[in-house]
């Protein structure tokens, strides 16, 4: 028969385009996953900070005021923090149950929070957070206001607030309970999750000359106690600026929020939302979700 009903085969410049449309599609594929990846680790992060939002409610409705971080640098603030304070009254060895005000998690009898490594504490979007550098590693702090000396938040040193009287400044939506900041390399280094630890006093100014500091790699090496170094923040520095800075004696900071997320942090707010902020945040707007109040220092109800 010489009609052709049809043509066998491809042409050589057939095989090189189907070739170049699947090494494309292959590409675009790749790309798109870690995205994806990042996408669910930043829903399981901002689903951590939404159960530590049930549990500060729940804390509050049963104690009348939310947890209390003592004076830095005494032994009272090397045994507690607000995170074990929150594990301990609640019970709980994590805070992942609590997704339903109203349906709260069992406790558990006789419970004692130990400084051990806590899942529902660390952000996926952290491999310093992840990697085992530290026993009991943390990935969200404590807002303790936009000063160097941390008095004027919600968790300052000594400081007893409840969420009726928050609600009656700035009220609860304004106001940020917890922030992400990224736990450090463990090593001696300057990088965006270390901290420079300085001589100090830290002044308003912010860190001083940074030539003689000494480097450290140990930011949010330990949710178990309360300290600049590990589980307080303040406003002073917009998100994922650089650098942060400790003085050596602990009483002044300039500790900046950070994440794994890309040029963003998910911050807790009281009335248990999760906002995100990106790096480009007016300072002044960062400043006024510090403070309960933001025309001056919050009056202490503490005895």
């Amino acid at each position: 028969m010489s009609k052709r009903i049809g043509r066998v085969g491809f042409s050589l410049v057939e095989v090189i385009i189907v070739l170049v449309v699947l090494a494309i599609f292959v590409l675009v594929l790749a790309m798109r996953m870690p995205r994806q990846r990042e996408v669910a680790r930043r829903a399981a992060c901002q689903k951590n900070l939404m159960n530590l939002g049930i549990a500060l409610l729940n804390y509050d409705r049963s104690i009348g005021h939310l947890p209390i971080v003592p004076e830095l640098g005494t032994e009272a603030s090397r045994r507690t923090s607000p995170l074990r304070a929150l594990l301990e009254e609640l019970s709980v060895p994590d805070l992942r149950d609590f997704t339903d005000l109203e349906h709260l998690p069992a406790r558990v009898t006789g419970f004692v929070a130990r400084e051990q490594a806590v899942p529902g504490f660390v952000c996926p979007s952290d491999p310093n957070a992840t990697a085992g550098h530290f026993p009991a590693p943390i990935s969200y702090r404590a807002n303790a206001g936009d000063t160097p000396d941390g008095q004027n938040g919600i968790f300052s040193p000594g400081r007893k607030l409840s969420l009726v009287e928050i609600e009656g400044g700035d009220g609860l939506e304004f106001t940020a309970a917890f922030s992400e900041r990224l736990v450090g390399t463990n090593q001696a280094t300057h990088a965006p999750a270390n901290y420079a630890e300085v001589s100090g006093p830290i002044t308003a100014n912010g860190c001083p000359p940074l030539e003689a500091a000494s480097w450290r790699g140990d930011a949010g090496a330990s949710w178990f106690t309360s300290s600049w170094q590990s589980t307080l923040y303040q406003h002073a520095l917009t998100p994922n600026a650089d650098p942060s800075c400790v003085a050596q004696n602990q009483q002044s900071a300039e500790m900046g929020a950070s994440s794994g997320h890309l040029g963003t942090v998910n911050v807790l707010t009281l009335d248990g939302a999760v906002k995100t902020y990106s790096a480009t945040v007016d300072p002044q707007i960062w400043r006024k979700l510090a403070t309960p109040q933001s025309t001056g220092p919050v009056k202490s109800s503490a005895p």
